[in-house]
């Protein structure tokens, strides 16, 4: 599951970044100004967040599962 979400990340991130290059090219070439460098900046900052919260998900993903595979593999028996 967690490479099916990544897949899915990296393909979200190649899909911003070709609409940033849009953007730009437009900007460029005289179209839309300011109004879409907001919007490129804007969307830089959404790709951002939603890879950092991703990451922030991973870690707590891992650490439940750590802390499930430790109970289950504790011994009644060897605990205090």
């Amino acid at each position: 599951m967690k490479a099916d979400v990544r897949a899915q990340l990296v393909l979200l991130n190649k899909n911003v970044d070709e609409m940033i290059r849009l953007v730009q090219r437009a900007t460029d070439a005289g179209a839309f100004g300011l109004y879409m460098r907001r919007h490129a900046a804007r969307l830089e900052l959404l790709r951002a967040k939603l890879n950092g919260d991703f990451s922030e998900l991973m870690v707590v993903r891992e650490l439940a599962n750590e802390s499930r595979r430790n109970i289950q593999h504790a011994d009644p028996l060897t605990e205090k």
